[in-house]
């Protein structure tokens, strides 16, 4: 009887004990000949400026909006701390 029986085992993934594959190359480069962080200190500014640029008004115009917001907020809670600001509101409240 061919094949796998009970209770035997198969070997882990990849390592199934077929036969071995054909024309596949696999290449590495040796931990000791890589430099992870080469140029990456040099690069930096200018890639920060660019991807900066590309990308502030993105977050310069809601800034904006939601800085004249607050603004507009702040003023007008003060407004309602004054005399007529109090009137005002009674009036609208009522």
């Amino acid at each position: 009887m061919a094949g796998p029986q009970a209770k035997t085992y198969m070997g882990w993934w990849g390592h199934f004990g077929g036969p071995k594959q054909k024309g596949i190359t696999s290449y590495s480069v040796s931990p000791y000949a890589q430099k992870p962080l080469a140029h990456s200190f040099t690069n930096a500014y200018s890639n920060t400026f660019r991807r900066v640029k590309s990308q502030f008004l993105f977050v310069l115009i809601p800034a904006g909006i939601y800085y004249y917001w607050w603004k507009n907020s702040e003023s007008y809670n003060a407004y309602l701390y004054t005399k007529a600001g109090r009137e005002e509101l009674e009036r609208v409240n009522n």
